[in-house]
């Protein structure tokens, strides 16, 4: 349950830190219940600039995407990763220079560094912002991307909290975790949601006392997150993504990070398939470059070479990994559709324990 007041208090930070004025040509890419729009309609609207509407049809077609960007004069860009990943791939960001393009934000899951470094590159006189937050409470903390050293292959910092919102970083003691320390991140501030719908019991699970000041809640993401010594956060993966395996704990976000930047690779999801006898099998399902031969024989002595042995997966290749209707990659949807394929003689490669 998101408030007025929530949503307004996302809408003046935003509309102040992204400089927001009457002449932007803002998009709004997100569908009206994704929580992205609020920032498309509302932030647009205080402004008195103008939204412009993407026709759904186009996520499909970059090249035409691309176009419309460049036609439609957009000077504010707002979606999640996977979109502008299409757009480096297949939209041929070349055949235009983009003048009007001066600020790019996304938000929704990890952006890929290999093809974040593309884009900033292609369209270099934008500003970059990753933006982190779960619906619950929008947007609570963002970074704004300088250049990508050539060599760096790591997750970009989710930066600094916004200027209406505290965060802080519970270790698995309960305690305000160190510098560098691993821990759940926790929210406070009047973006933060009232509570989830009729389900009182959940929502009593996250939202939870203030531990300086007991009388005040917060809202537990359930995200892991570490803070470095110049006060970025860092996102880790979900504390549903760390699991166990033949007795070793494996963040299933390392494996993605490690694969993703092979350069033949488009996508990947990593997910758990429950086995009775190790716990967990690690499944890696890839998605080649276009007009690329890869295979197991190549992707497994390169994740050998960059991976510890027991988080090794086994690798399966698809044409497209399943997407939900916010355009992030439905794992769920994976899962099941693996739990079902064992039926249905899809290759299946099981981990050695050599």
């Amino acid at each position: 349950m998101m408030s007025h007041r929530a949503a307004l208090s996302f809408i003046n930070w935003s509309y102040a830190c992204f400089q927001v004025q009457s002449t932007d040509r803002v998009s709004n890419h997100a569908p009206l219940h994704f929580d992205l729009s609020i920032f498309d309609i509302f932030t647009t609207i205080k402004a008195g600039a103008t939204v412009i509407l993407v026709p759904p049809n186009l996520s499909a077609f970059a090249i035409n995407l691309a176009d419309f960007i460049e036609k439609e004069r957009i000077s504010i860009w707002y979606s999640v990763p996977l979109v502008l990943t299409q757009l480096v791939l297949r939209g041929h960001l070349q055949r235009h220079q983009f003048h009007h393009l001066r600020c790019v934000l996304f938000a929704g899951e990890v952006f890929t560094i290999k093809y974040l470094r593309q884009l900033m590159s292609q369209i270099p006189h934008a500003k970059y912002y990753n933006l982190y937050g779960p619906t619950e409470t929008n947007v609570c903390t963002y970074y704004q991307l300088e250049e990508i050293p050539p060599e760096a292959v790591d997750v970009i910092p989710i930066g600094k909290a916004c200027a209406n919102t505290e965060v802080l970083v519970l270790n698995d003691r309960g305690e305000i975790a160190d510098f560098d320390e691993e821990g759940e991140l926790c929210v406070r501030g009047p973006s933060l949601m009232t509570g989830y719908w009729g389900m009182p019991e959940q929502t009593q699970a996250v939202i939870v006392p203030y531990p300086k000041q007991p009388s005040l809640s917060m809202y537990r993401t359930g995200d892991r997150v570490k803070q470095a010594l110049d006060g970025h956060y860092f996102y880790l993966g979900r504390r549903d993504s760390l699991i166990k395996s033949r007795g070793y704990r494996i963040e299933l976000g390392e494996i993605e990070t490690v694969i993703g930047h092979h350069p033949k690779v488009e996508e990947v999801a990593v997910i758990p398939i429950a086995h009775e006898h190790t716990g967990n099998e690690i499944k890696a399902v890839v998605v080649r470059q276009a007009g690329s031969q890869l295979n197991e024989r190549d992707l497994l002595p390169y994740c050998a070479k960059h991976l510890p042995k027991y988080m090794i997966p086994s690798i399966e290749f698809q044409s497209a990994l399943p997407k939900t209707s916010t355009g992030k990659v439905d794992r769920t949807l994976l899962r099941q559709q693996h739990i079902n394929s064992n039926f249905n003689g899809i290759k299946y490669i099981p981990i050695s324990d050599n």
